[in-house]
C-alpha cells in the first residue's frame, strides 16, 4: 500500500490548490503532482478536475473517503505498535485557539517534554467548529473546543472545564460617557456587569459565528438594544490591548485575560459578565475521535491537560478600580 501517495492526495484535497499544498508540505509542486498521478494511473481514474479550477471528481471523492479511512487505520496500527514496544518517539497533533493554548500549553508541554522529549507536538489554531470537523476527520488527535452538542458530534470527551467570561472597561471610558455617574455604575457592577447598564458605551465585539461571540450577542438581546461596535473580530486576542487604551469595552474569557492582567492599566475594571443575573461562562471540552487509537503519548498529554484544567478555578481575575475622579485626570 502506497501510504505516501494517499497522504499527499488527502492533503491536496484539503486545499484544492497544488501550489499551496506543496508549499505547506515543503515539497515541490512536481513531486506532489507525481504522487497524485501515480494514484490515478494505479486505479485508472482521474481524481481531480484541473480546469477551470482544481476540484475533486466523483472518483476523487470516493478515493478521499477510502484514503482517510486507510490512513487512519494505519495511524491506529502505529499507535498500537508504539504502545507494544513503549516507544519514546512519535508525534501528537492537537487543536486549540491561541488564547487557550497560550494558557495551558507552556506548563503542559514543559512537563510532557521531560518524559517524552522525542515526541513532536503539532498545534492547529482554528475555531471550535473547524476543530470539531478536524477531530471527526481524524486530522488531529484531540482538540480543546467551546461548548456544542457533543452527543450529536459523536466524539469522545476526555475532560471539561468552565471558563468564566469577563467584561473589561476602563474608568476613562466610563467617565467619558457617564460623567460623575461612572463611579456609581462601577460599584453597581462589582459583583457582575449586566449589559442593560452600559448602553451608551462603544464595544469591541466578536462575530456571533464565534461561540463566545454568540454568548455576548445573547447578552445584548436580553439587554434590549443593539450595541455600538468600534471593532468586530473573530478572535479575542486583540480585544484586551484595545480596551487597555480606553478604545471601547471588551469581553474576554478567563484563559485569554490571565495572560494580560499584569499589563492592564490601573483604571481598567474587570467585571464578571452576567446575563439575566446569571454569570456567563464557556464550557470547554477536550474531545477526540472515538475511532482513533490514543497511544501512551496522547494519554499522558491528556492527563497533564486535565490536571492543568482542574487548577484553573483557583485564580480570581476580578478587579475593580479604586481611582477617584481627581486621580483619573492623570490618565485622561
Amino acid at each position: 500500500m502506497d501510504f505516501t501517495s494517499l497522504y499527499y492526495f488527502i492533503e491536496a484535497a484539503k486545499d484544492l490548490h497544488i501550489t499551496m499544498t506543496a508549499k505547506r508540505l515543503f515539497i515541490s509542486q512536481q513531486t506532489l503532482s507525481n504522487y497524485i498521478i501515480r494514484l490515478e494511473r494505479h486505479y485508472g481514474v482521474k481524481l481531480f478536475h484541473r480546469k477551470p479550477k482544481l476540484q475533486l471528481t466523483y472518483a476523487g471523492k470516493e478515493m478521499l473517503r477510502f484514503a482517510e479511512k486507510v490512513c487512519q487505520e494505519e495511524k491506529n496500527l502505529k499507535g498500537i505498535f508504539a504502545d507494544t514496544v513503549q516507544s519514546d518517539s512519535g508525534e501528537i497533533t492537537i487543536g486549540a485557539s491561541s488564547p487557550r493554548s497560550n494558557y495551558y500549553l507552556p506548563d503542559v508541554l514543559k512537563k510532557f517534554s521531560r518524559k517524552y522529549s522525542k515526541v513532536t507536538v503539532n498545534l492547529i489554531d482554528k475555531t471550535s467548529s473547524e476543530l470539531e470537523k478536524a477531530v471527526c476527520k481524524n486530522q488531529v488527535d484531540f482538540a480543546v473546543t467551546v461548548e456544542s452538542d457533543i452527543n450529536q458530534l459523536g466524539v469522545g470527551v476526555k475532560s471539561t472545564h468552565s471558563d468564566p467570561v469577563y467584561f473589561c472597561v476602563s474608568d476613562r471610558l466610563l467617565y467619558k460617557y457617564y460623567g460623575d455617574k461612572a463611579y456609581e455604575l462601577r460599584e453597581q457592577s462589582r459583583d457582575g456587569a449586566d449589559m442593560k447598564n452600559f448602553s451608551k458605551l462603544p464595544f469591541l465585539l466578536i462575530y456571533p459565528q464565534n461561540r463566545l461571540g454568540k454568548k455576548i450577542h445573547e447578552c445584548f438581546q436580553n439587554a434590549g438594544y443593539i450595541p455600538r461596535s468600534s471593532l468586530n473580530a473573530t478572535y479575542t486576542t486583540i480585544m484586551v490591548p484595545l480596551c487597555n487604551e480606553a478604545v471601547a469595552g471588551c469581553f474576554t474569557s478567563h484563559m485569554n485575560l490571565s495572560s494580560w492582567k499584569s499589563a492592564m492599566k490601573e483604571d481598567v475594571n474587570i467585571f464578571p459578565l452576567i446575563n439575566d443575573g446569571t454569570p456567563v461562562s464557556l464550557n470547554l471540552y477536550v474531545i477526540y475521535n472515538k475511532q482513533r487509537y490514543l497511544n501512551h503519548h496522547c494519554r499522558y498529554f491528556l492527563e497533564l491537560l486535565d490536571a492543568r484544567f482542574s487548577a484553573i478555578e483557583i485564580e480570581k481575575l476580578i478587579h475593580v478600580s479604586e481611582l477617584t475622579q481627581t486621580n483619573l485626570t492623570r490618565l485622561l
